[in-house]
C-alpha cells in the first residue's frame, strides 16, 4: 500500500470512529436539594442545613439500530452539605440496559424499587419524597436490596406497562457482599386512563422486624390519582405481611395550582403491628413550592409525625433518630434545582 492510500484508510478509519462515537449519547445530571429547617425530635429542638438526597449521575445510551439501544447509568448520592458522597460512590444505582420493541432489560443495581415508584413515590408530589417531609411510613422492603439485580419493564400495551426485578442475592457474592439469605423481589403495574393513574406494587424481601435469616416479609400497594384542572389528588393503601410484621397503612395527597405556586398537603397513618401494642403513628404534611423554572423550584414546609409509644418512625434528614414514642416535626424553606 502507497503512501497516499494509507493517508486515505487512516482518514476513512478516523471519520469512521468519530461517527461511531456520535452514536453514543452522554449526559451529565443531578439534583441539588438543602434546606433550612428547625427540627424537633421529643423535647430536644435544632436548626439544621438539611441536604435532601442531592444526587449526581451520568447516562450513556447508544441506538443500535432496528428499534434497539443499550445504554447505562450510573449515580451518586451527594452530601452538599460537606461536599460527600455516600460510602460506595455509585450506591444510588449502577444499571446497564438492553431496550427494544420487547421492552427493557436492566441488570446491576437498581433505584428504588419499581413498586415503590408505581405507589408510595408518585403520590408524594412535594419534594418529590425527599427529606424530612418525605413519606415516613411506606414499608420498604425491596428497595436498598436490590444489587445483584435483573429487571424487566415491558412495552407499553395500551394504557397499561408492567415491571419486575429480582435480586440475586445468596450468600458471599463474586463482589465481596454478604447478604441476607431472602432474595428480594418487586412487581409494579402502572395503568393510565384520561384523568386517573392507577399503580399496583408488590415487594418481597428480608423481614427487617425479625430479622431472622429466611425470615420474608411482603407487601401489596394499590396507588390511584386523579387531576381535573388545576387540582390533584389521591393516594394508597398499603398491606403488609410476615412474623411480626403485619399492618396497614395509608397516604391521601392532595396539591392545588395556582400559577407557578403549588399548594400541598399530605396526611399518613400506619397502623399496628402485628403483636406489637401502641406501634401505629401518623404523618401530616403542608407545604408550599414555587417554580421560578421547569427546573429549579424554592419551597416551604411543615411536616410532624406523631408516633404511639411502641413506634419509632423517621422521614429521615433528622438531627437525631427518634426513639419508641417521640414525636418529630420540622419547619424551614428550601430550594431544589434539577440538572
Amino acid at each position: 500500500m502507497n503512501s497516499k492510500m494509507k493517508l486515505v484508510a487512516l482518514a476513512a478509519l478516523s471519520l469512521s470512529g468519530a461517527a461511531f462515537a456520535q452514536q453514543t449519547e452522554v449526559s451529565v445530571y443531578g439534583r441539588a436539594n438543602l434546606s433550612a429547617e428547625q427540627q424537633k425530635v421529643g423535647g430536644v429542638s435544632e436548626n439544621a442545613l438539611v441536604d435532601n438526597q442531592s444526587r449526581l449521575g451520568v447516562r450513556a445510551k447508544r441506538d443500535l439500530g432496528d428499534g434497539m439501544s443499550v445504554g447505562a447509568t450510573l449515580e451518586a448520592g451527594v452530601n452538599f452539605n460537606n461536599g460527600s458522597t455516600t460510602s460506595s460512590l455509585f450506591a444510588r444505582e449502577a444499571t446497564a440496559f438492553l431496550a427494544g420493541a420487547n421492552g427493557t432489560v436492566k441488570l446491576g443495581r437498581m433505584a428504588a424499587s419499581s413498586a415503590y415508584f408505581a405507589t408510595a413515590d408518585y403520590v408524594s408530589n412535594h419534594n418529590h419524597d425527599t427529606g424530612t417531609s418525605a413519606d415516613a411510613l411506606y414499608d420498604f422492603i425491596a428497595t436498598g436490596s436490590l444489587k445483584n439485580a435483573i429487571g424487566y419493564t415491558s412495552p407499553k400495551i395500551g394504557n397499561l406497562q408492567l415491571e419486575a426485578q429480582y435480586g440475586l442475592k445468596n450468600g458471599t457474592g463474586y463482589d465481596g457482599t454478604t447478604s441476607a439469605s431472602v432474595n428480594p423481589m418487586a412487581l409494579a403495574a402502572n395503568y393510565n386512563v384520561g384523568a386517573v393513574a392507577l399503580g399496583l406494587g408488590y415487594e418481597r424481601g428480608q423481614n427487617f422486624i425479625t430479622n431472622n435469616p429466611g425470615d420474608v416479609a411482603k407487601q401489596l400497594t394499590g396507588r390511584v390519582f386523579y387531576t381535573v384542572g388545576a387540582l390533584g389528588f389521591g393516594g394508597y393503601v398499603q398491606q403488609s405481611s410476615g412474623t411480626d410484621f403485619g399492618r396497614t397503612a395509608y397516604r391521601l395527597s392532595a396539591v392545588y395550582t395556582v400559577g407557578k405556586g403549588e399548594y400541598h398537603v399530605n396526611f399518613g397513618h400506619a397502623g399496628n403491628r402485628e403483636n406489637a401494642a401502641n406501634s401505629a403513628a401518623d404523618q401530616y404534611t403542608l407545604a408550599y413550592n414555587y417554580n421560578l423554572d421547569k427546573q429549579t423550584k424554592v419551597y416551604a414546609l411543615y411536616t410532624a409525625v406523631k408516633n404511639g409509644s411502641g413506634a419509632s418512625y423517621n422521614p429521615g434528614r433528622l438531627f437525631v433518630s427518634p426513639t419508641a414514642g417521640q414525636e418529630v416535626n420540622s419547619v424551614g424553606v428550601g430550594l431544589r434545582y434539577n440538572f
